[in-house]
């Protein structure tokens, strides 16, 4: 379990305690007993059930409420603790169950990857107000919420007002941990242009951390200097000892498995207008797809056009979005869901199309798919009713009433380079595939990553589907001190080697670069080096590779959308198209959500292929990031979000 997960569930042990003593619910400590035994030795869904029986026969039955919300919070089961938490009437609660139902209802949101509602609930509370166990949660709250919105150094600062609460030396210790790994994903020029004049106690770890990146020779004298310069300080005994034992640089760092992103801190950068990559495929063969709705006729409520290429080249690719579809549309239990409509758009005018739709009295369109059907529909007119392309064109730029969401392969370089930047690395080798694509990616991350204020030490390319990288590995290793070739070596060696590959390529060069002993650089990479398998075995030649992609497929969840729900339908999607699955979830959900977004009733929406944001005309996706750990994956929380300091990048 990551460590700040579980220190956030040990802070969590103290929320909802010490409550039960009111004479009104005296008559009820048998059944109490019986929930706090369930509830310390782990049962959570047993405790919940107490609760809510408690609940059923109580004239306190929000208070149950409150306990069974925070059972089923811990049991993983957040549906279920917002129905609880739904039913609660908290403008009735007393004064110390109103603060807490503000923090369930904040732990909540961070769940579902809402950190800007989750802060805003927060900072709602009356902090005075709180009890001591309370202000920890407090502080734990707000801590995760920084580290969604990728603010390290504010999500450092609240666990250190954590720290002065806490007395429990196994709390402590985690704590201790999680400020050292959040303020150790800020780059050194960070740190140093922050770091504090007067000797306090944030100040003081960032100090920590600064002397702990001295060079190895210099390293012990470094922090032996911090420990006469804190001498008062809660790192200064054995978190210092400990650091000093330790031969690498950094502690490892597992950020919160947690949804979610906004821009309290750094702002979502603007990605270029580049279309998802989908490419023509074999005939195929016949799959067995998500149910469509059994009625496709207009209603009261009038329908939902979809325009896909059904027939041609791109079938393939439109049969998965129209599959995603379709589950979501079943999924949806509201009884006056719209009903859906599909066209094939290599049949006729992709502008007649629109308008038959706006004549039968569609109220919402999704699609085309292809680029060139996007920029083809942007010409053909004005749009009466919300159209949501599902690809990005520059004719379609800020027309009104055209929305385009696109899994574009620029925005996933931007944030998988982005957590490599908040992982603290900063000079990069490129590695990409010798063709128009891999020029376009090396065009992109060199773009982007400069912007940051990074370098890049070399750029090598590769052939894809080689049999052999061998070669490669050493050409990109040769100018790094301790490879295959030192003569050139650069003065500022390299931190982290930045590949552009699919899973096949990906699979043959991750082995070599690894097997240069006396190098042992991180690798990061895009969603193109994962095959959707989790836990395949030959996943074990990718280990140690981090890389960012949809939640769909990372995720572990049970929904009735998870990619566990329909593995069937995902498993008879070929692999290039498998992530338009995901894809065409969040295309139905969002012709819900859109109006919301639009308007500022919703800042973010935890979708199928990423938190979504809507900036102007065009949908944001930030990904979960996750690396290869022998033959499975380890989840490592959102990907930052990082606003460039120079203006190289197209809007």
């Amino acid at each position: 379990m990551p460590k700040a997960n579980l220190l956030l569930i040990l802070s969590l042990i103290l929320l909802l305690t010490g409550c039960a003593g009111q004479s009104t619910r005296h008559r009820d400590t048998p059944m109490i007993a019986e929930a706090s035994e369930r509830f310390r030795n782990g049962d959570y869904a047993g405790a919940s059930q107490i609760y809510q029986r408690l609940a059923e026969n109580s004239n306190d039955a929000d208070y149950y409420r409150l306990l069974a919300a925070d059972a089923e919070l811990r049991a993983g089961n957040d549906r279920a603790a917002r129905a609880l938490l739904g039913a609660i009437n908290s403008d009735e609660l007393e004064e110390g169950d109103r603060q807490r139902y503000a923090l369930l209802r904040a732990r909540l949101d961070l769940n579902q990857g809402n950190a800007r509602e989750a802060m805003a609930r927060l900072d709602g509370i009356d902090y005075q107000k709180l009890t001591s166990p309370l202000r920890s949660h407090y502080h734990i709250l707000r801590a995760s919420a920084y580290n969604q919105l990728g603010d390290m150094l504010e999500c450092a600062r609240e666990r250190v007002y954590y720290g002065q609460l806490t007395e429990n030396p196994e709390a402590t210790q985690k704590n201790n941990e999680a400020i050292y790994d959040a303020l150790n994903r800020l780059p050194y020029k960070v740190l140093t242009d922050l770091l504090p004049s007067t000797q306090g106690t944030l100040g003081g770890w960032m100090a920590l951390v600064i002397a702990q990146r001295s060079p190895e020779a210099n390293r012990t004298q470094a922090l032996q200097i911090w420990r006469a310069a804190y001498p008062g300080h809660p790192a200064n005994g054995a978190f210092v000892e400990g650091l000093m034992a330790k031969k690498t640089k950094s502690v490892e760092i597992t950020p919160l498995k947690s949804p979610a992103v906004e821009s309290v801190a750094p702002v979502p950068a603007p990605i270029m207008p580049v279309p998802v990559q989908v490419t023509p495929a074999p005939p195929p063969q016949a799959a067995a797809p998500v149910p469509a709705p059994a009625q496709m006729t207009p209603t009261a409520n009038g329908f939902i056009g979809v325009m896909l290429p059904l027939t041609g080249a791109y079938a393939q690719a439109a049969q998965a979005v129209r599959s995603g579809i379709s589950a979501a549309w079943n999924a949806d239990t509201n009884p006056n869901r719209s009903e859906l409509r599909f066209a094939d758009t290599q049949v006729g005018d992709l502008g007649a199309i629109y308008r038959k739709f706006v004549d039968d009295g569609a109220k919402f369109v999704i699609g085309p798919l292809l680029k060139e059907e996007v920029a083809a529909l942007a010409r053909s007119g004005n749009f009466t009713i919300p159209v949501l392309a599902l690809n990005q064109a520059s004719e379609a730029n800020n027309r009104d009433g055209l929305y385009q969401f696109a899994l574009t392969p620029e925005q996933e370089v931007e944030q998988s380079a982005s957590l490599a930047w908040f992982d603290g690395r900063q000079n990069a080798l490129l590695l990409a595939p010798a063709s128009a694509f891999g020029q376009r990616m090396i065009n992109h991350f060199s773009d982007y990553w400069k912007s940051l204020g990074g370098k890049i030490s070399n750029i090598k390319t590769y052939q894809p589907g080689a049999a052999d990288y061998s070669e490669t590995a050493k050409r990109l290793l040769s100018n790094v001190p301790g490879g295959a070739d030192t003569a050139s070596a650069s003065t500022t060696p390299p931190e982290f080697i930045f590949m552009i590959a699919d899973s096949r390529d990906g699979r043959l060069l991750n082995p070599h670069i690894e097997n240069q002993e006396s190098i042992r650089i991180p690798v990061y990479a895009t969603s193109l080096i994962f095959n959707g398998q989790p836990t395949a075995p030959q996943n074990a030649d990718l280990s140690k590779v981090t890389f960012c992609d949809s939640p769909w497929l990372l995720n572990s969840d049970t929904g009735v959308l998870s990619r566990q729900a329909m593995h069937t339908v995902a498993e008879q999607t070929p692999e290039v198209y498998l992530r338009l699955l995901p894809m065409g979830i969040d295309a139905y959900r969002l012709s819900q959500e859109l109006n919301l977004l639009k308007g500022g009733l919703q800042s973010q929406f935890p979708g199928a292929t990423g938190v979504l944001t809507l900036r102007g005309n065009k949908v944001n996706r930030q990904l979960h990031c996750a690396q290869f750990v022998d033959n499975s994956l380890q989840p490592l929380g959102i990907a930052p979000i990082l606003q460039p300091s120079a203006s190289s990048l197209a809007p």
